[in-house]
This record gives C-alpha cells, sequence and structure tokens, in this order.
C-alpha cells in the first residue's frame, strides 16, 4: 500500500459536511494514515456498539469492529466519496455481522436492552410501559429475555434496519445507504420489524 507524506487529520470528521465523504476516500486512496487514524477515533465506538447490538457477543463485535476498519483501508478505492463516511462504514459492518450470524447459526444475541429505550426510540414498535400487565411480565429480566428472543426471530433485514434506526438514529436515507436499498424499502421493513416483534411478543404473553 502506498504512503504519503503524514499531515494534521481534520479535527472531528463526525461532525459532516458536504464533501466530506470524497475528501475521506481521496485521503484513503491516497494512503493518509493520519486521515485514517482520525476516522477510526471518531466511529470506532459507533460501529462496535452496531455490530454488538446486532451478533450480541463482546469478542466477535470487537473482531469485526477492527475488520471493519481494515477493510475501509483496503478497499479506499471502492469508496468515492458518494457516501457519507460512517453510512459506508456501517456498510461494511452490516455485511460482516450478517455473515458472522450466517456462520455461527444466528446464535447469542445481545443481552439486556431496555424496553423503555426501545419504545421511546420506536415508537409503535412496543406498546407504553403502562399497557404491559405485570402479572404477564412478572420481571424486566423476563420482558428483556423475551424480547432477545424475538429480536433473534427477525429475519437479518428487517433486524438490521430495527438496530440501525432504533440504537444508533439513522436517518431512511443513511439506513438505505448503508443496506444498498432504496429508502422505501427502508420504511417497509422497519414497519414489518415493529409489527413482527409486537406479534412475537403478545405471543409470548409478555405484553
Amino acid at each position: 500500500m502506498k504512503t504519503s507524506k503524514e499531515h494534521s487529520a481534520p479535527a472531528d470528521l463526525a461532525g459532516m459536511v458536504p464533501g466530506e465523504g470524497a475528501a475521506v476516500a481521496a485521503a484513503f486512496q491516497a494512503g493518509d494514515r493520519a486521515v485514517f487514524d482520525q476516522v477510526v477515533r471518531d466511529y470506532k465506538d459507533r460501529v462496535y456498539n452496531v455490530i454488538y447490538r446486532l451478533v450480541g457477543n463482546h469478542e466477535d463485535a470487537l473482531d469485526l469492529a477492527q475488520e471493519t476498519f481494515i477493510r475501509a483501508w483496503r478497499g479506499a478505492d471502492k469508496f468515492q466519496g458518494h457516501a457519507q463516511v460512517y453510512t459506508w462504514l456501517y456498510s461494511i459492518a452490516a455485511n460482516l455481522a450478517k455473515n458472522r450470524l450466517r456462520d455461527r447459526g444466528r446464535k447469542g444475541r445481545n443481552q439486556g436492552r431496555s424496553l423503555e429505550a426501545l419504545h421511546e426510540a420506536a415508537p409503535g414498535a412496543l406498546p407504553a410501559a403502562a399497557e404491559v400487565n405485570p402479572r404477564d411480565a412478572a420481571s424486566a429480566s423476563e420482558l428483556r429475555d423475551a424480547l432477545d428472543v424475538c429480536l433473534e426471530a427477525l429475519p437479518d433485514i428487517y433486524r438490521l434496519a430495527f438496530v440501525l434506526r432504533t440504537f444508533d438514529g439513522l436517518s431512511y436515507d443513511d439506513i438505505a445507504q448503508a443496506a444498498g436499498c432504496p429508502r422505501g424499502t427502508i420504511k417497509s421493513r422497519l414497519n414489518q420489524a415493529r409489527k413482527r416483534l409486537h406479534e412475537c411478543l403478545s405471543g409470548r404473553g409478555v405484553i
């Protein structure tokens, strides 16, 4: 891989500006490690968190987050800057996570999700806390366990859209770029994810 003279990287790439993606793509292709290191610092936590919510395993998430940045560096020629940096990274991370889930039989989902956080972040996905029957949901732990099972049961395409929207707060357009499909498809997948989660939780008698 060719290298260039190291120079000061932008102070913060997380503050997106028009053309920023193209600038980072050019820097990557020029072998600018300073910019690459800054991208890693800006996005490593967000990339790790998204992967962890998809694969549910700390070691796998760390491994795949590292692999995400390695592939971003090595595949710089494939990034032309049309997308923002974080949607490009998420598209790599999502593909790696889906492959890992497939390889291990989609076992070991994330534990300890907050039902209240899900309701606030994705209205309509789950009922309000006041609607939960305490006799059906004997404990918060039982409810979380049921939610984990229901999230595990979602098809990958629905779970990915749901995680990126609910936990990372991406816009429909950003999720569409990361998933490589139209905006309308993402909205449809989110609606299906919320519907299936509600049906699954209802069927398990926890709501």
